[in-house]
């Protein structure tokens, strides 16, 4: 399969990007900064191709596309797992503020999608998982943003299934719990260490791993799941169900 992974270089992105590999696929990896990861683009340069940029520059999305250079193939799968998260208390929150995370999290998953969707970049019959959280269907102090534009997704999700099911491209998302990511250990050091066993404890299973929440994705992408679509996967440890 080809197909187009973004945030690429950190967490789930990161895992994903190693799952598939080792199932011989062909990934566009995209991300802001391949250091990272130079070893393994190099033992692995047949499979990853590294697309760099920078999701801020929502305007220019396309550019991914046409420097991926397809040719005579095209895309089999789309996985949206760039994004950014950040707790700041409701008083302190500026429209720029609002915009930046927006921007980032929900305006460039649709413009991917816009183009993706494309006959001349995409194959009919392909899938599309955006990864998305379950504060897209919770609440948290402080999170009204990030909750907000998660839960965008979960509606961008079921209405672009629809709109693109009249060429059989499945579009899905993931709501992980926390997970242990570099994102998650970010947060972790701007709370207390209070708030920290808190948010492990509403997690009756424990703080997640990515490699809990990468299979669900692959089966998301594979054939195995050609009659899903528009639907939204919680993995969490059971935070949701308390």
């Amino acid at each position: 399969m080809n197909i187009l992974l973004t945030g690429a270089t950190s967490g789930i992105g990161l895992e994903t990007l190693k799952c598939l590999i080792d199932r011989k696929n062909k990934v566009f990896a995209v991300a802001r900064d391949f250091s990272k990861i130079s070893d393994l683009l190099i033992l692995h340069s047949d499979s990853i191709i590294p697309v760099t940029f920078d999701f801020k520059e929502t305007d220019n999305i396309e550019k991914i596309f046409t420097e991926i250079n397809l040719v005579d193939e095209k895309l089999d799968a789309l996985i949206h797992c760039a994004g950014i998260e950040e707790t700041i208390p409701l008083t302190l929150y500026a429209p720029s503020k609002i915009k930046n995370i927006f921007e980032i999290n929900v305006f460039a998953g649709i413009e991917l999608l816009r183009h993706f969707s494309k006959k001349k970049y995409s194959n009919d019959g392909a899938s599309v998982v955006f990864v998305s959280s379950v504060m897209g269907v919770l609440g948290q102090p402080g999170k009204i943003g990030y909750c907000s534009t998660k839960a965008a997704i979960l509606g961008m999700v079921k209405a672009s299934a629809l709109e693109l099911s009249k060429r059989k491209i499945r579009v899905n998302a993931v709501l992980p719990g926390v997970v242990n990511t570099p994102m998650t250990n970010k947060l972790f050091s701007q709370i207390s260490a209070n708030n920290v066993e808190e948010i492990k404890a509403m997690h009756p299973l424990g703080i997640g791993e990515v490699s809990d929440v990468v299979p669900t994705i692959e089966f998301l992408i594979s054939s195995n799941s050609r009659w899903i679509t528009g639907q939204n996967f919680i993995i969490d440890g059971g935070y949701s169900i308390q």
